[in-house]
């Protein structure tokens, strides 16, 4: 069964990639997103609109040992800082959100990409090198 995980900001997704990563024969997949309120509406209109269409390919195209890390990237006052994190660290040079990628491997997919059906199942589908 594909698990769900939450990390909230920069270090919570550091710690969390490091412990998830480390599960063997799990696909790692991570969902960068913007910060939600206490009613689950996110800032980050993009991030909303995607968010069915990303459900429904977990339920339709994930492997069941899929691991699905939601990191939530801030506030939008934190995500437009060009000093964020998300945006300087080497390994993610985020550039927008939603962003999907599988973790440590070249497979991403940014903003309207994640609504779109056909390259979300691509995503999930693709095998290792």
């Amino acid at each position: 069964m594909v698990r769900e995980e939450l990390a909230k900001g920069y270090e919570s997704f550091r710690e969390a990639t490091a412990k998830l990563s480390a599960e063997k024969n799990a696909k790692l997949y991570v969902y960068f997103i913007g910060e939600r309120d206490a009613t689950g509406t996110n800032w980050c209109k993009d991030c909303n609109e995607a968010e069915p269409v990303f459900a429904q390919a977990i339920k339709d195209y994930a492997d069941k040992d899929s691991i699905i890390l939601r990191v939530e990237v801030g506030n939008m006052l934190a995500w437009a800082d060009k000093e964020n994190p998300f945006h300087t660290d080497s390994d993610l040079r985020l550039e927008e959100i939603p962003t999907l990628m599988r973790w440590k491997t070249v497979l991403h997919l940014h903003g309207n990409q994640c609504k779109q059906t056909e390259l979300l199942e691509l995503l999930f589908h693709e095998e290792d090198d």
